[in-house]
């Protein structure tokens, strides 16, 4: 059911120990981007409602909430700025008199084991908030926005302030949850029902100690999985499986209505191997060797060419790469299944935040094969290794109940090498909404 924001959304007095007000208007910014005709773009919230943003989704009121990575790798003397003695936090951001721009912030969760989250899933009564090596499940049991109690619903995933750890969680379309995790292993996670779940590679770095990474781990189905995975679960944790596996780096997995399941793969390491993909269940994605023992460049053959050999692609047993996208940087993804612009219906909105831009890919049938036909949905008009106010790193994408496309924006100088420029770690949320006329028509009486 389409809902409008305005409509959901009533005014409210903010805590003052919880939240955090701005001006009421939303800046136009659509001269600094390239969109469609018939799109605008405005700056829908900034800092200091949010910092550092990673991941969002919103839940069935219409408020969005935001994972932050405020203490993003900061051991050593690295990243420094601005730093949460308290640990990371998820906040809840309200536009509370419907003027198309956010004026409050509520602190949700602010936990000293929350440290650079990468993703977040909100269901009716439960938060769940990724953070390698755990799985937290959040719940709000007076309904003040702020979490009351912390359960762990899974343990033992790899990369630990890391860009290749846990990723979303989002709900699949009969009820269980899907997870996407990236290749900094080892994961060894078990289930509430006993079952355990192991992919290992030989990746070990990356992080603040050398991992005990190795490749060959033999889960309890017997399955020799490696690298990044998409997996599935029942809502309680139990029930593991795997849909797919031997990614690099897949941020996140998106799902549409028919069930099928979308990721955009691989942080750039200098070889144009970024890609999105429509996975095929049970496949193998080709990054490392079958038993994730040895990287794609010991195993390229004589005049292959790079992008074959990074995926593997002439080894038996191997899925197709999907779309190639070149360099970049891929982070969030989802699926656009509203009718503000029906242009887009069905379409996979993948932010790259190495590419400055979010890539739209649409899916069609040829032959057997999903394949996906690649545009952009908006990128800067500007120079992004200019000036502060010109730097634009999408880190996550999402619809709302509207139709309106949300991006949230690292903002920094640069992405790769676990670095952050920005030492005030300044964040912002995008919206992109129809110009007056598509707003209108959308919202007028159809036959």
């Amino acid at each position: 059911m389409l809902l409008c924001l305005s409509t959901l959304l009533v005014a409210s007095l903010a805590n003052p120990a919880s939240s955090e007000t701005l001006g009421p208007q939303a800046p136009d910014l659509s001269d600094q981007f390239a969109v469609a005709d018939g799109m605008q773009v405005s700056l829908w919230a900034e800092s200091p409602l949010l910092y550092n943003p990673t991941a969002m989704a919103f839940d069935s009121k219409g408020r969005l909430w935001v994972t932050e990575a405020v203490n993003y790798r900061q051991w050593s003397g690295r990243n420094p700025g601005k730093h949460f003695d308290a640990g990371d936090r998820v906040v809840v951001l309200e536009d509370t008199n419907g003027d198309g721009r956010a004026d409050k912030s509520t602190v949700f969760a602010q936990d000293v084991d929350l440290k650079a989250p990468l993703g977040i899933c909100v269901l009716e009564d439960r938060v769940l908030v990724s953070c390698s090596p755990n799985l937290f499940e959040y719940r709000d049991l007076d309904g003040d926005l702020v979490a009351d109690s912390r359960t762990t619903l899974l343990t033992g995933f790899g990369g630990q302030d890391h860009d290749h750890g846990l990723h979303s969680v989002v709900e699949m379309p009969g009820g269980d949850l899907m997870f996407a995790v990236g290749n900094a292993g080892p994961h060894i996670v078990k289930g509430p029902d006993g079952v355990t779940l192991r992919s290992g590679s030989s990746y070990r770095g990356g992080g603040q100690f050398t991992a005990d990474n190795r490749p060959g781990l033999v889960s309890d189905d017997g399955r020799v999985y490696t690298g990044g995975l998409v997996g599935r679960m029942r809502p309680d944790g139990s029930g593991l499986e795997i849909i797919a596996h031997n990614f690099r780096n897949n941020y996140e997995a998106a799902v549409d209505s028919y069930g099928d399941v979308f990721v955009s793969d691989n942080d750039d390491d200098g070889n144009q191997g970024c890609r999105t993909v429509a996975i095929v269940e049970g496949g193998n994605y080709g990054y490392f060797s079958a038993d994730g023992s040895r990287f794609w460049g010991a195993d390229k053959r004589p005049g292959q060419d790079t992008l074959s050999a990074h995926w593997h692609q002439e080894d038996p047993g191997v899925m197709p790469l999907g779309t190639a996208n070149g360099g970049g940087g891929p982070t969030g993804v989802a699926v656009y299944e509203e009718l503000l612009f029906p242009e887009l219906f069905g379409t996979v909105l993948d932010a790259d935040a190495g590419r400055s831009l979010v890539f739209t890919h649409k899916p069609k049938v040829v032959g057997a094969a999903l394949e996906l036909e690649a545009g952009v949905l908006i990128e800067p008009s500007y120079d992004v290794s200019g000036d502060r106010g010109h730097w634009f790193r999408p880190s996550d994408v999402a619809v709302a109940p509207d139709g309106s496309i949300y991006i949230a924006d690292w903002f920094d100088p640069g992405v790769g090498g676990h670095q952050a420029g920005d030492s005030e770690a300044y964040g912002r949320i995008l919206r992109i909404h129809g110009t007056p006329k598509v707003e209108a028509d959308h919202n007028s009486p159809h036959d």
